[in-house]
């Protein structure tokens, strides 16, 4: 036993010795050797800018690792009133392209284009080829009659609207056709665009909230795709694959949608401001908005007590606020109707909270249909 011990440690000293020995040879063989990297392949990268988040993320999504992707409006901010600075500017007219949406949505729009006139930047309307809707369309607090001007203001009857005949203690007011009409406080001008916010005038027609409704982001995504396609034409196959992963992504979600508003108890919701008419289109859902198509649009007092008086009627228990809208009028109808809070995002903007849940239009879009659900029991 002693002989075997003695000659199996005796072997395994030796192994030991001869593993040491190569060990040593392969670090000297590895240290002798060049080291030799591949060099790393640059990607030739698109720089896009866009103006809210939806077309941000539909850039980024089609373009891949080929584009670069900055949202001019920052996080937590509002498209309707951002004023871009002048080095913000110069950085859009340095990139490839511009992307936004129209409608009057981006009020600093027409001042940009004009400040990138003789640049080498593609200009993309990615609402190119859609119908908007006009937002005297029922939208502003669910006013149903309001085609009909029918407004009672103290003693002033007002009769025979298609013809702007106002009787007046017994004054006949002629030549209607040039709409001279004073009648103390009651100037009534762009009357096929009253929405019961006499006190805002609006200087466009269109609802510009496309995105809100996923067949319509199709449109948008697909522009954006033959944008990024004229751009870098050896990358079609490519974006046009991305597109299709992203129109089928809409598509689920617009067949979510519908499925959830066929299932609800009610359908209408009252939410912070007015710009949720694509939804009205597509799903026959209702909104009452506190505010206008603007968030800057709010009510007088007297619309403000029309819309309690709705929501009371309607027996509606939620007041949806949005992630980047002021809330105070909101806070006050929710008071008075003794509502809870809920949110929907607009998605026209992300708040930080979204940049750190990695949230994505998709993600956005099914919170929303969970909340809307909840508001619609």
């Amino acid at each position: 036993m002693k002989k075997l011990s003695s000659l199996f440690a005796s072997v395994l000293i030796a192994s030991s010795f001869l593993a040491a020995c190569g060990g040593g040879n392969e670090q000297a063989e590895e240290q002798e050797q060049p080291t030799t990297e591949e060099p790393i392949e640059e990607v030739e990268t698109l720089e896009l800018f866009t103006t809210i988040f939806p077309l941000e993320d539909f850039a980024t999504k089609i373009g891949g690792e080929f584009v670069n992707v900055t949202n001019v409006v920052p996080v937590g901010a509002d498209a309707h009133t951002f004023e871009p600075t002048a080095r913000e500017m110069i950085s859009v007219a340095e990139g490839d392209a511009f992307i936004y949406n129209g409608a009057g949505l981006e009020g600093f729009v027409d001042a940009l284009i004009e400040t990138l006139e003789g640049e080498d930047v593609a200009i993309v309307k990615a609402s190119e080829g859609i119908d908007f809707i006009d937002y005297n369309h029922d939208h502003d607090h669910a006013h149903e009659e309001e085609d009909d001007h029918d407004h009672a203001h103290d003693e002033h009857a007002h009769e025979e609207e298609d013809d702007h005949g106002h009787e007046h203690d017994d004054h006949a007011h002629e030549e209607e056709d040039d709409h001279g009409h004073e009648h103390d406080d009651h100037a009534h001008e762009e009357d096929d665009h009253d929405h019961a916010h006499d006190d805002h005038a609006h200087d466009h027609d269109e609802d510009p909230h496309v995105w809100l409704d996923p067949i319509l982001s199709i449109t948008l995504a697909e522009n954006i795709k033959n944008a990024l396609v004229e751009l870098m034409p050896e990358q079609e196959e490519v974006f046009n694959a991305n597109f299709e992963e992203v129109k089928a992504e809409l598509e689920a979600i617009d067949a979510e949608f519908q499925a959830m508003v066929e299932a609800a108890d009610k359908d209408t919701f009252l939410v912070s401001h007015a710009g949720y008419g694509y939804w009205e289109e597509r799903y026959g859902v209702k909104q009452i908005g506190i505010s206008g198509i603007s968030p800057t649009n709010e009510p007088s007092q007297r619309q403000l007590q029309d819309i309690i008086e709705l929501a009371n009627e309607y027996g509606l228990q939620y007041v949806l606020f949005e992630q980047n809208i002021p809330t105070k009028v909101a806070e006050v109808v929710k008071d008075e109707v003794g509502a809870e809070a809920l949110y929907l995002h607009n998605l026209e903007a992300l708040i930080e909270e979204d940049v750190e849940n990695d949230e994505d239009y998709f993600s956005l879009m099914r919170r929303n249909i969970e909340v809307l659900e909840t508001a619609l029991q």
